[in-house]
């Protein structure tokens, strides 16, 4: 029979819902089933405790439309969440099937919002849709001084392998990480730059920079995930305006604000501008 056929079936059908987590090409897969279910090449595992949703949601307002997956505490994606969250978002696509057919259709789309434990056993995940992406602001430049472009983007063209500096962590407490590399920089020079390190597979994480001074790099998110002796790659920041553009980077022609804007609104009321 076919995937149509058992679900609308009265009596032939038996659903199973499959979870796929993934983050770049990293998998983790899950079935409701009480066993195993094999994709392809992927396999679908059973979990002792069970995972289930709370239903999926049609309408139009993504607050309403959040999924809530429950499983058992330990579930390996969901440790992920302890602590500082992963850098990149994990996404999750949501296939339905019948035990005993072949095929089966994609059902639900989106991404990791937040996890909770609730209980001792039990963890909650909050799933938001795909369509949550469209509320997010869209339009963001404007018209000012400082640079609108994100450092290292396209836009910005600036190539961030150039400026990075490989190392290895020496120390750290709760919030610094020290590094005998970074002494040779003046101060400030990764302020507002970024810190990562590798999670396998080809992902990294990352942590923002919130000052540097002399050996030591301040984390905005703390230095939970690293350890002494760690690889690091570190990238240096920028504070937008077009003196750094030009002497840090030569990137001056690539700047993206109006370093000769007037210091007054033209909508002041004022006719002459």
């Amino acid at each position: 029979m076919s995937f149509n056929s058992r679900e609308n079936s009265l009596a032939d059908g038996a659903p199973i819902r499959l979870y796929q987590f993934s983050r770049g090409v990293m998998r983790w897969l899950y079935t409701s089933g009480d066993r195993d279910e094999v994709v392809g090449t992927q396999i679908f595992r059973t979990l002792r405790g069970g995972i289930s949703d709370d239903g999926i949601r049609q309408t139009g307002e993504a607050s309403v439309e959040l999924l809530k997956i429950t499983a058992p505490a330990d579930l390996d994606v969901a440790t992920l969440y302890r602590g500082v969250p992963p850098s990149n978002e994990i996404a999750l696509t949501i296939f339905d099937r019948h035990a005993g057919e072949d095929e089966q259709v994609v059902s639900w789309v989106g991404s990791i919002q937040s996890v909770s434990w609730p209980k001792r056993d039990q963890a909650q995940l909050v799933c938001q849709p795909l369509s949550a992406r469209m509320t997010m602001q869209g339009l963001r430049q404007g018209w000012e001084r400082p640079c609108h472009h994100a450092l290292y983007s396209v836009a910005c063209g600036v190539n961030r392998d150039l400026y990075r500096v490989t190392t290895e962590i020496q120390s750290k407490n709760g919030l610094v990480i020290s590094s005998g590399a970074f002494a040779s920089y003046p101060a400030g020079y990764f302020t507002a730059g970024w810190v990562e390190w590798s999670v396998g597979s080809g992902e990294f994480d990352r942590r923002a920079i919130e000052s540097h001074t002399g050996s030591n790099l301040a984390l905005l998110g703390g230095t939970a995930g690293l350890q002494p002796g760690q690889a690091i790659r570190v990238y240096p920041g920028c504070n937008q305006t077009i003196q750094m553009c030009n002497d840090k980077f030569d990137n001056a022609p690539n700047h993206g604000g109006v370093p000769h804007l007037a210091g007054r609104s033209p909508f002041d009321g004022n006719p002459v501008f």
